[in-house]
């Protein structure tokens, strides 16, 4: 292989890894807010019981003009402390959670978004599982700082989170212990975090762990804010979207994910083992 070659090739494996780490770290970070709410839909599912393959979510709605535009203005209003501390407690669980997503992404280029469809499961003590079902079959596990994929065609790959220095997985573990812990100074650290301002003042006599809630992060490292664009999250007792939407004027294109038929409750064996995905071909 030439010089030329080589380098093309440190290149592109270089910017696979990068879409690796934003696609997992935005997954993680979704995943991690529904374990961390304060409540399931459903009775924990039993200890011989794993996900059903049936996926019966609806698929979200377009988002509009209107919608886009309230989603602007949300990062033009800095979470107050007060805000933050009401939000904190429904964030303060460590919950075993499966359920099951929809994923939608509208590009520009593309008259029809993107749609896929599956299922997670997150572990505070085991990691994360995203198991994608339509249009086509993949499994992603992360655990330990790694990234295990097995593609449609059964092959499996491992990526260290910490590859090449990359700074949205270096940043990755610490975000996974503030949301965990509800840590909002935590989070802060590498976040500016915006909340409506009348997010309180319209549901005062609410319980905290029922009021319905909007977050906006945006992150302060410029590299990780250029990957990732504002990611906003909402919520009542359960998170119920993320919406991620590009953070260059020119550009249109957003991702949408809704959380559906979540349950809460000791994963059963079945869904332990698949945290095992690549152990063999690892030795």
């Amino acid at each position: 292989m030439s010089a030329r070659s080589r380098v093309i090739v440190r290149l592109f494996t270089s910017l696979f890894i990068r879409v690796l780490a934003r696609v997992s770290s935005i997954i993680m970070l979704c995943c991690l807010c529904i374990a961390a709410t304060s409540a399931s839909e459903h009775p924990p599912a039993s200890n011989n019981q794993t996900l059903t393959p049936e996926l019966t979510q609806p698929k979200p709605q377009a988002l509009t003009k209107g919608q886009l535009a309230d989603i602007q203005a949300l990062y033009t209003q800095p979470a107050s402390t007060e805000a933050l501390s009401a939000l904190a407690q429904q964030l303060n669980l460590q919950l075993d959670t499966r359920g099951q997503f929809v994923q939608l992404r509208h590009l520009q280029v593309l008259k029809k978004p993107l749609l896929s469809q599956g299922q997670f499961i997150f572990s505070p003590t085991q990691g994360l599982v995203w198991q994608q079902q339509r249009p086509f079959n993949t499994l992603m596990v992360l655990k330990d700082q790694q990234l295990i994929q097995q593609n449609s065609q059964g092959k499996i790959q491992h990526f260290s989170s910490g590859a090449n220095g990359n700074p949205i997985a270096q940043q990755l573990p610490r975000l996974l212990q503030a949301i965990m812990a509800g840590d909002i100074a935590a989070l802060s650290a590498d976040f500016n975090l915006f909340m409506p301002a009348t997010q309180l003042a319209t549901q005062p006599e609410t319980q905290p762990e029922n009021r319905s809630w909007q977050l906006g992060l945006q992150a302060k490292d410029p590299q990780v804010q250029s990957s990732m664009g504002n990611i906003t999250l909402s919520g009542d007792t359960l998170i119920r979207s993320l919406i991620m939407i590009s953070n260059q004027a020119d550009v249109r294109d957003y991702t949408q994910i809704q959380f559906t038929q979540t349950q809460q409750g000791q994963l059963s064996e079945a869904e332990l083992a698949l945290f095992s995905l690549g152990n063999e071909s690892a030795k």
